[in-house]
């Protein structure tokens, strides 16, 4: 039980590493402010990282408020080898070796391993 909340907590880590735009917010004043995408709380503009919770941050393309609906459309950008596939965790850079049973397992911290729908661009 323990090794399997240590593999949840490195997967967030991982995926924190990962820089997130920040969220510009409108408070009930009307006033704009910066959020952090995974905790919500106020940002300073152009801060690196959330203080809170420690995700990366990226300022490029800061984001409106979330849609009503709750979903919205996240892209991460990395290089792969050339010879690359879907579904190839063994040269996935995300990808990190996890135990399972007795044995140690290429696993995916975005949970798509066999169903790895990553894009080639």
């Amino acid at each position: 039980m323990v090794s399997i909340m240590l593999q949840e907590d490195l997967r967030a880590q991982l995926i924190k590493q990962f820089p997130s735009e920040a969220i510009e917010e409108v408070d009930s004043a009307g006033k704009v402010y910066f959020a952090c995408p995974t905790c919500k709380r106020a940002l300073a503009l152009n801060q690196d990282k959330c203080s809170g919770c420690g995700q990366t941050l990226g300022w490029n393309n800061v984001q409106k408020k979330a849609r009503a609906a709750g979903i919205k459309t996240a892209r991460l950008e990395f290089e792969v080898p050339l010879d690359f596939t879907n579904g190839d965790c063994r040269k996935c850079p995300l990808s990190y070796i996890a135990k399972i049973g007795e044995t140690n397992a290429y696993e995916c911290p975005l949970k798509m391993r066999a169903h790895c729908n990553l894009e080639f661009i």
